[in-house]
């Protein structure tokens, strides 16, 4: 029986990563696709709970059908998962996002939501990004997604982890290897820059540095991208400090002498 995978991201059904994904993966199973009916990049793991949640069939990639979904990328994964669409998967797939997803940046990454929501779930997923928004050579990556996603098929993932890929936006004979990389400390959008209007401020405008602005630099995921190779960091949704909850055993707050 062939693997079931459902595909998805947060730059919408008709952004080109989905369909570069899409066509990586062609024969690697049967594909299901969910995806937000627009770009809902940044919002991380947000679902939708105040009003219902619609869906509709669209054409994508030059070929290929799907669900166009109006919520979140996490909403699209739980729409799958909780059996209402599609054959449980054995792998769930996000992107390829438009801008890389490393560093601090991976919290508020929409594609790495849609994965975390699949692993929270026990279900193994990869999230993949490409580093430039506007990518030139995102099609010949396609060797390179189909590699990794043929890899987990085969092999899995421990329970409640996924993998982070980053792409450079290089010729696939330009790209330097396929690397594991820690995740960086920094985020690529350390500057704020407020936008004069009318009546004074307007609005928050985020601009990317080149350089993360502080921490350790070096095998981080910013580094092997900026080296020309493909990142590939595992993460877990345990945010849990562990030296720190038996610290607070040692905290004066004993409720019963606060009562007096």
């Amino acid at each position: 029986m062939s693997p079931q995978i459902l595909l998805t991201n947060d730059d919408g059904i008709d952004a080109p990563g989905i369909a570069v994904l899409r066509r990586a993966v062609d024969d690697l199973g049967e594909v299901t696709t969910i995806a937000p009916d627009r770009n809902t990049s940044a919002v991380a793991r947000g679902i939708t709970i105040h009003r219902p949640l619609s869906l509709e069939p669209r054409a994508f990639g030059g070929g290929y059908s799907g669900l166009a979904c109006d919520g979140t990328p996490s909403d699209c994964v739980r729409i799958a998962l909780l059996g209402l669409r599609c054959p449980v998967p054995d792998l769930v797939v996000s992107g390829v996002n438009a801008g890389g997803n490393m560093g601090a940046d991976v919290t508020y990454s929409g594609t790495v939501g849609a994965a975390f929501e699949a692993a929270l779930r026990g279900y193994p997923a990869i999230a993949f990004s490409v580093d430039q928004r506007e990518a030139t050579w995102l099609d010949e990556a396609e060797p390179v997604l189909r590699a990794v996603v043929a890899h987990v098929l085969e092999r899995g993932l421990p329970r409640h982890t996924i993998l982070n890929v980053n792409l450079p936006d290089r010729p696939l004979a330009a790209i330097t290897g396929i690397r594991p990389a820690r995740l960086g400390g920094a985020s690529a959008y350390d500057y704020v820059v407020l936008g004069e209007g009318a009546g004074g401020p307007a609005g928050e405008h985020y601009l990317p540095c080149e350089h993360p602005a502080s921490g350790d630099w070096v095998d981080t995921d910013f580094d092997v991208v900026a080296s020309g190779a493909v990142a590939v960091t595992p993460l877990r949704y345990d945010l849990l400090d562990p030296a720190l909850l038996a610290d607070l055993a040692t905290w004066d707050l004993d409720l019963e002498r606060l009562r007096a």
